[in-house]
């Protein structure tokens, strides 16, 4: 039982060491985050119009063209006005965030998997997964001061819970700059 309990270790191991060796660094000073892609992504930037006026949505992007676990991993940050979280308290930034996942959910015409609140570096977050038409969308929302990060995998149903989905939500780094 130890040696299948420890072979079962090894394997796993060098499977996560095996996905992380071919990754690709993506520093984004601007941005302020990095992400590990399995390839170079694609950036893009297009205006939204919401409740809070025209913002820019800020899209980084990989579509791998097969031979992948996953459809898509993407980064996506959203910057919202500053006087709009001047006085924001935990129930408000839990209200903004509910507006995320409901927005993911309602755009997808999806139905949620789980919706789990998560703190990254202190920042109030989300963790939740959609099913939509034979996909499923993982999603790591996190509120930072006025932005909205959303680090996204999209993998078909019979690719669900993939290595690779982990392996990219958990690269995910926010870095200050000035």
């Amino acid at each position: 039982m130890k040696r299948i309990i420890l072979l079962m270790t090894v394997l796993f191991l060098s499977n996560n060491a095996l996905i992380a060796q071919n990754w690709k660094k993506y520093k984004a000073e601007d941005l302020q985050f990095i992400a590990y892609y399995p390839s170079e992504p694609k950036r893009t930037v297009q205006k939204v119009t919401t409740a809070a006026g025209e913002l820019d949505m800020h899209m980084i992007i990989y579509s791998p063209a097969s031979g992948d676990d996953n459809a898509a991993y993407s980064v996506i940050r959203s910057d919202y006005p500053e006087e709009q979280f001047k006085d924001a308290d935990e129930d408000y930034n839990s209200t903004v965030l509910d507006g995320a996942v409901n927005g993911a959910v309602s755009n997808l015409q999806g139905k949620l998997i789980y919706d789990n609140d998560v703190k990254f570096n202190g920042y109030p977050g989300r963790s939740f997964k959609i099913s939509t038409q034979g996909a499923f969308m993982y999603i790591n929302a996190y509120l930072v001061e006025n932005s909205i990060f959303a680090i996204q995998v999209i993998c078909l149903e019979a690719k669900d819970k993939n290595a690779s989905i982990e392996h990219f939500l958990n690269s995910f780094e926010l870095i200050k700059t000035k």
